[in-house]
């Protein structure tokens, strides 16, 4: 359907709502009554006492609105930010129902039909780019019962997953009507409250002919409503195995994890190094007493040498943070790697570094079948999940979370940025983004071909900045409106880490040794037995869990108070009924304690 038919059609049934207004009305005026508390029906299971129940919505829950006219093939999606339970960490969150609102136009209408949920994921263009039109992470359908009617449907319905599903960030909840049943001309309507969040519009979309549009678009201005789709679950699930490390948070110096320091302020457009690297030593505490964070920033400029607009040489940082380690007497190093390895950067955020990493976007000419460097960026790690590839940065440059994109906001309802961006200069104040890495690029250039991430922001943006001294003859901005192909890849990283063999307490209390140590499992893959071993520093409460991809438990290896010291435990691919599982990706978790760490394995018969 082209925009125009859509408006149309829009106009059309926005014309038939006000000729059934006199059917209508009637039940709109019966709709907020049993709508009136927007958590109603909204109460955690028995079984997840332990767990912290959150009902995640944006509409008021006061039904005013509806559409006229339904049809198969049309969908309604809605943002869901599971940072909105307002707890921290929001993250792994456990989706176990749907709640929405489905009404009859006509008080004796039957209304069977077929509907299909979905959850998709939030696509590298942040929400403003709609769902994932072709792939789902997560859905399942399930037909109304012929009986149904308005009359005995409760509050709001509610449909559990069959298989209760585990995301780590937010992403789009989708129901959509599958098919008419036997012998139903009309299919009920989604209802809606009774003004839509235009400001916010980028939450809401409607799919007509395969096609998603915004819900302005959607809608003859000005938009209706916001559709009540509503989506339940848990925050501290037990079959969530945590796949993403975050920089622990440290309450004195860095509540939030890894600091966001702004370098649009003052005189810092080229300062993206100091700040990257500022966000380091704040965390760490490597800060002299009474220093502001812009104070730290201008030191750290000074000592790597930085010219603005342009450029912070890398062996410049490498040189300033030792002169500054020694001037003020601070017990830390400094470790640099070109073309780091996504893997390792990985098991070195965990062993309480902390790395400042090297953007550099490249763009392939054709007419000269030649790659060039646009220009470079530095930003922090703020956290990694390896199953998914993905990195979280703290960028001195854009905070793409808390524009919708992929990534989490701390704390979740901060204002945003005032004119001045000052406002991430407090550390509680972060909005750490997530970018999907690529290993072994097809489009190899020379900065980095065994990491790619597909960072976008890249493009036109540093044109000439942080080049490394091997790229001078590769630096070169990318001609007026070409379309040539850019790529964003690793090509430095600068290591931080106390020169002592301490590494993180991960309640972020200073440096001692671990609390534990998880070890890979061997063999793996595996298919008869894998030995799992781990070595506890001091007694504790230990449970050791294999989980699915899905996040459910599938087996508990252990749970009992453990000596300090080795512990090898076996696992024989078998679940808790002694049912051999299917082949496939499986985790092992361990808690000890407050503390938990989880590894993945491979099962094949």
């Amino acid at each position: 359907m082209n925009k125009s038919k859509l408006i149309m059609a829009v106009a059309l049934t926005c014309v038939l709502v006000l000729v059934l207004s006199s059917a209508v009305w009637p039940l709109q005026k019966q709709i907020p009554t049993r709508m009136a508390n927007p958590k109603s029906g909204f109460s955690p299971s028995e079984d997840q006492e332990a767990a912290a129940f959150c009902a995640i919505y944006k509409d008021d829950g006061v039904a005013q609105w509806v559409l006229a006219s339904f049809d198969s093939g049309m969908a309604f999606s809605v943002y869901v930010d599971p940072g909105l339970c307002l707890r921290e960490p929001p993250y792994p969150f456990q989706v176990t129902d749907v709640h929405f609102d489905l009404v009859p136009l006509g008080i004796h209408v039957t209304w069977p039909v077929k509907v299909e949920f979905s959850i998709k994921q939030v696509p590298p263009g942040g929400k403003c780019s709609g769902p994932n039109p072709t792939s789902s992470l997560y859905s399942e359908s399930f037909a109304f019962p012929e009986d149904s009617s308005y009359y005995n449907i409760p509050a709001f319905i509610n449909y559990s997953l069959s298989q209760p599903f585990c995301v780590w960030e937010p992403f789009f909840l989708e129901i959509k009507y599958l098919s008419r049943m036997v012998g139903v001309d009309t299919l009920p309507s989604l209802s809606m409250d009774l003004e839509a969040a235009v400001a916010d519009s980028c939450d809401n979309w409607a799919m007509i002919s395969g096609e998603y549009y915004r819900w302005p678009d959607f809608w003859s201005p000005p938009p209706p409503g916001d559709p009540i789709i509503r989506v339940t679950g848990y925050t501290e699930a037990e079959g969530c195995p945590d796949l993403w490390y975050w920089k622990p948070d440290k309450p004195t110096q860095a509540p939030s994890g890894m600091p966001d320091f702004d370098q649009n302020q003052d005189d810092w457009v080229g300062y993206c190094g100091p700040v990257a690297a500022a966000n380091c030593l704040w965390w760490f505490g490597a800060v002299p007493e009474g220093w502001s964070p812009p104070q730290l920033i201008d030191t750290l400029a000074r000592y790597f040498n930085t010219h603005a607009p342009n450029y912070t040489y890398v062996d410049s940082m490498q040189i300033g943070l030792k002169q500054y380690f020694e001037d003020y007497g601070f017990a830390y190093r400094e470790s640099t790697f070109q073309m780091p390895d996504f893997f390792e950067m990985e098991d070195s955020l965990k062993k309480c570094q902390d790395i400042i990493l090297l953007l550099g976007s490249w763009y392939f000419d054709e007419s000269g079948q030649q790659w060039y460097r646009e220009g470079g960026h530095f930003v922090t790690m703020a956290g990694v999940c390896s199953e998914s590839l993905k990195i979280a940065v703290s960028d001195p440059n854009n905070d793409a979370a808390e524009g919708g994109w992929p990534g989490r906001v701390r704390p979740v309802l901060h204002p945003p940025h005032p004119g001045d961006h000052i406002l991430h200069n407090d550390p509680s104040y972060v909005s750490q983004d997530m970018y999907q890495s690529t290993l072994e690029s097809s489009n190899p250039s020379p900065g980095n071909p065994n990491w790619e991430i597909d960072y976008q922001w890249s493009k036109g943006k540093f044109t000439g900045m942080n080049v490394p001294e091997e790229f001078i003859p590769y630096s070169r901005p990318a001609p007026e409106g070409a379309k040539d192909l850019h790529v964003t890849e690793v090509e430095y990283a600068v290591m931080i880490c106390p020169t002592t063999s301490a590494v993180e307490d991960d309640q972020g209390g200073g440096s001692r040794p671990r609390f534990f140590e998880l070890e890979q499992n061997y063999p793996n893959p595996f298919n008869n037995e894998t030995i799992i071993e781990f070595n506890l520093q001091r007694p504790a409460e230990v449970t050791l869990t294999i989980f699915n991809v899905l996040g459910q438990r599938v087996r508990r290896l252990a749970q009992e108070r453990m000596p300090a010291g080795a512990h090898t435990i076996a696992w024989d691919g078998k679940d808790e009924k002694g049912s051999e599982v299917s082949s496939g990706v499986y985790f092992y978790q361990i808690k000890a304690g407050e503390q938990s760490q989880t590894k993945r394995l491979v099962f094949l018969k």
